[in-house]
């Protein structure tokens, strides 16, 4: 899958989704496998009543049909959108790509961002996957399941700070937190005046 980039733009990470939200759809697989073999042998016994074992063949495929739809719906579905969407870091924007068309592709300028934020669960070690929220003007965009997001959002903040022309910023506060936290908002003003005009700073 790849991402048209502008003159002179270019790649600097390339993620999908963390593999935990599969979990789901793996223990959905586990559960119709179960019952749809659980129903089969109910099927193929010898004390059912006559009208059941005369309509055995038809009970049998009903069920194939039933079990193929839902492990389609409940299994391969997830599996194929977590495969084909793509989370990229570039020089310019944060890009989120979803398969080959364009209305799957949503992406943010950089310049744009004032605050990015990582969220993880308490205690969670180093490099735990979590939710990377991007913090606009009036919007906050929230990015679920990024590996690693620490360390993304290093990378972005990396990318903005080295982004050409960046603009003297005051006071904005770049920060990791856990669940629990109160939500970080941009600071456009600084509350002390030898804080004017100082470049864009991150607090950890």
């Amino acid at each position: 899958m790849k991402l048209t980039l502008e003159k002179r733009e270019r790649v600097i990470v390339k993620t999908r989704a963390h593999r935990r939200v599969l979990r789901g759809p793996f223990l959905r697989f586990l559960l119709l496998l179960a019952g749809a073999c659980y129903l089969l042998g109910l099927l193929l016994r010898n004390d059912l009543p006559p009208w059941v074992q005369e309509g055995r063949p038809l009970l049998a495929a009903l069920l194939a049909v039933v079990s193929g739809a839902l492990l389609v719906i409940w299994c391969l579905r997830p599996w194929i959108r977590w495969a084909n969407t793509y989370t990229y870091l570039t020089s310019e924007r944060i890009v989120t790509k979803r398969g080959r068309r364009a209305a799957g592709q949503h992406s943010i300028g950089l310049y744009a961002i004032h605050d990015i934020v990582a969220v993880v669960r308490p205690n969670a070690p180093e490099n735990a996957p979590g939710t990377l929220s991007v913090v606009l003007a009036e919007q906050r965009f929230n990015i679920p399941h990024v590996p690693a997001v620490a360390r993304m959002r290093n990378y972005c903040i990396a990318a903005i700070t080295a982004l050409p022309n960046f603009p003297r910023v005051d006071g904005v506060n770049m920060e990791e937190r856990v669940d629990g936290d109160p939500p970080t908002r941009p600071m456009n003003e600084s509350h002390y005046p030898e804080q004017q005009q100082r470049e864009w700073t991150e607090h950890e």
